[in-house]
Order: C-alpha cells, then structure tokens, then sequence
C-alpha cells in the first residue's frame, strides 16, 4: 500500500514538472513577442493556456483524491498540498503569458507603434530563468536554491522601476504615444508579478523541505 501511494505521488510530482514546462515555453514564445512583435506566436501562446488550465485542474483532483483515500499526514501531506499551491502558480504564470500576449496583439494596431524599453526584454529573460530555477528548486527539495529567487525579485522589481520612468517620460514628450505607453506599462507590471510567482513557488519549495514558512518577496 506504502509503495503504491508513493507511486501516485510520483506522478502528481511529475504531472506538475510537465505543467511547468507548458508554463515556460509559453514564456519562452512571450519574450519572444516582446522582441519581434510575432502576433501568430501570440495568438499560440493564448490558444494553448487552456491546456495549462486543464492540467493544473487534473492535478488538484489527483491530489485531493489521494488525501481523501490516504489520509496522509506529516511529510506527505505537507508536499502534497504545497503541490496544489505550485500548480495554482503556474497557472496564473500562465495567465500573465496569455495577458502579454493579448497586449502584443492589440499594440500593433496603435496609431503610434513604440518599441518595448530594452529592460522590459530583461525582465521577460529573468522572470523566465526564476521559473526555472524556481522548478529546479522543487525537483531537488534545495531550500537554498529556492532562496536564490530573492535576489533576482529584487532586480526585476529595479528594472520596473527603470521602465516605468522611461515610458513616462516618453508619454510626457510626445502624449500621442500615450496608448502604447500604457500597454507596456501593464506588460512590466505583469513581468512584476510573474516574477512574483516563481518566488511564491520558491516559498513553497522551503515549506516542503523545512516544515517552516519563509517570504521571499518581502
């Protein structure tokens, strides 16, 4: 009986790397609409999400059947309820893929086309690489590289900064441009918030691993 239940959890465990998969290669296709403006990879980006929502549905069922029919406790309930949390972040990383993707789309039907600050792009790359290492903290159980995503919060929330100044300041020198302005005002807040996601699943990583609830977004 031990051993079966451990299989099920195995597969939850693998059911949400395959999920944050989907979840990065819609990133990888985001960043790379931000670069050239490809409205067809957009357009994928958003036709693809409702997989991701799909499967993070499949995963808290498994979850919450395997808790009503095992009734785990300790270690094993801890890891498999900070999974259901994982998956719930993944796929609003998800949403705020298909949410840029949705800007790119409108953006090129502006009166005035703007080109994305340069650190806008660098913050799509970091958020990116947190995703990932955010995952990787979770395949390994590694608490210390979970709190590594601290830091790099911390440059996207920077970054932010930068960008909101710039497109600000383009709006105030030329207000035609205004639409697009906002347009990527939005896409930075909701690299922002991305990033927060992937330290939201570092967080859960160090519960699971430590029994001990950390921020790392603070």
């Amino acid at each position: 009986m031990r051993a079966h239940f451990a299989r099920q959890i195995q597969q939850v465990h693998d059911d949400l790397l395959r999920m944050g998969s989907r979840v990065e290669h819609a990133l990888i296709a985001v960043n790379q609409t931000l670069e050239n403006r490809d409205t067809d990879l957009a357009r994928q980006v958003i036709a693809g999400d409702h997989e991701i929502d799909a499967a993070r549905s499949a995963i808290e069922e498994h979850v919450l059947d395997l808790i009503a029919m095992q009734q785990p406790v300790a270690t094993d309930l801890r890891r498999l309820l900070a999974m259901i949390a994982i998956a719930n972040e993944l796929e609003r990383a998800a949403d705020y893929a298909k949410s840029i993707a949705k800007r790119v789309i409108r953006g090129v039907s502006y009166d005035q086309v703007v080109d994305p600050p340069p650190q806008l792009r660098k913050m799509g790359i970091i958020a990116l690489a947190m995703l990932n290492t955010s995952l990787d903290a979770f395949v390994h159980a590694d608490p210390t590289l979970a709190r590594s995503l601290a830091v790099r919060d911390e440059e996207v929330d920077a970054l932010e900064d930068e960008v909101n100044a710039q497109l600000r300041d383009l709006a105030r020198r030329n207000p035609s441009s205004l639409d697009a302005v906002l347009a990527w005002l939005d896409v930075a807040h909701v690299l922002e918030r991305l990033a927060d996601r992937a330290t939201n699943i570092g967080e859960r990583v160090i519960f699971i691993a430590t029994n001990e609830a950390e921020e790392l977004n603070a």
